[in-house]
């Protein structure tokens, strides 16, 4: 059986959405994370966002469901891992610790995920785990690995683990999935880890631009999917969100 390979770089968009911060920046939180993300990880925080003319939304919540084809992350992955053990122990070590929402952490353990594709018309389900089945059918399991921290030029507040997929037959296994929906090739398949509660300082975020860069290039878990999932949420952190189909990836054997 030939070694795993996963896409590098090269293959990957990470480098044109990372976020570099500049001597003497802070984090600030954007109008993205200040809409979907702070409402719900810091309450009635100044900066939050309510809600919205013309959106059903209210608090970080929407009336009408969202759909989307989600890579669900298992939390023992990062239980067992040395390597994310090490990140973790640094970030909870960290100047801006106290700022991480750690208690989210655990509240989304079992809600991890990467996003493939996403405003997913419900009229379309059906369809799509037919297609997305007959993809995983022909090209097998699938292999990821997870990186340290990345920090990107949107949602400025969230701090997450990027996935970089195994390659099968020299392409990007994920994008495979995306491509047979009709979705946009993203490159891009983040799990959203730490959510900030407070905006960092110059000395903060100086730290967190270091501990990103010392880490960004470290693989911290691997693990193998053994499903994607079309998923319903009424908030972006997927905090409701609750299975239309699960989508069984075939085993090898």
């Amino acid at each position: 059986m030939p070694p795993i390979t996963y896409c590098n770089e090269s293959m990957m968009a990470y480098r044109s959405a990372r976020r570099i911060f500049q001597p003497g920046e802070h984090v600030v939180f954007d109008d993205a994370y200040r809409l979907a993300h702070l409402p719900l990880v810091n309450a009635g925080h100044p900066a939050a966002i309510t809600e919205l003319d013309g959106r059903d939304y209210q608090n970080g919540t929407y009336e009408k469901a969202r759909y989307a084809l989600v890579m669900p992350i298992s939390a023992e992955v990062f239980q067992q891992s040395d390597q994310f053990q090490a990140l973790e122990r640094e970030m909870k070590s960290s100047a801006f610790s106290s700022k991480i929402a750690w208690g989210l952490c655990e509240t989304r353990r079992s809600r991890l995920h990467a996003t493939l594709a996403s405003g997913l018309l419900d009229a379309d389900l059906d369809r799509w785990t037919i297609r997305v089945q007959e993809v995983l059918d022909r090209i097998g399991p699938i292999s990821i690995c997870l990186k340290g921290p990345f920090a990107g030029n949107r949602n400025t507040g969230r701090v997450y683990l990027p996935v970089y997929p195994q390659k099968i037959g020299g392409a990007d296994s994920l994008a495979l999935v995306q491509q047979a929906i009709g979705a946009p090739q993203t490159g891009l398949y983040l799990v959203g880890y730490y959510h900030f509660l407070e905006e960092l300082d110059s000395s903060e975020t100086a730290e967190l631009a270091h501990l990103i860069d010392r880490w960004c290039d470290r693989v911290v878990a691997h693990m193998s999917i053994t499903y994607l999932e079309l998923h319903a949420t009424n908030d972006d952190l997927a905090l409701s969100a609750r299975s239309y189909a699960k989508i069984l990836t075939r085993r090898e054997g």
